[in-house]
């Protein structure tokens, strides 16, 4: 991977790893094949600084980043944006899952 990775992830199986890139992308790697199986990215999605964090959810079924555009993305691991939350007026730095939240 050229560009700089921002940060890591990991499920709480060990089977996937999300890593989101400078390059305003989020990376799938599947641990147990030892390659990148997806790519997430949207046209408005952009990482804001060298320590964006990406996140899964709990079951690992999603995962959210925040972006420069002030928005967090959710994407399926399945590789369908799912929604966009709006609620800053800046960029969104770092996300995270409430442990406890239905998946």
């Amino acid at each position: 991977m050229p560009a700089k990775i921002t940060s890591i992830d990991m499920t709480k199986d060990g089977y996937y790893l999300i890593c989101s890139i400078r390059d305003d992308t989020i990376k799938l790697i599947d641990l147990r094949k030892n390659q990148i199986i997806s790519s997430f990215s949207h046209e408005n999605f952009k990482l804001s600084c060298d320590w964006a964090r990406a996140s899964f959810n709990t079951c690992g079924s999603k995962l959210a980043c925040g972006s420069a555009d002030g928005l967090v993305y959710i994407w399926s691991i399945l590789g369908d944006l799912e929604a966009t939350l709006k609620g800053h007026n800046s960029a969104v730095n770092a996300v995270s899952w409430c442990p406890t939240a239905m998946r």
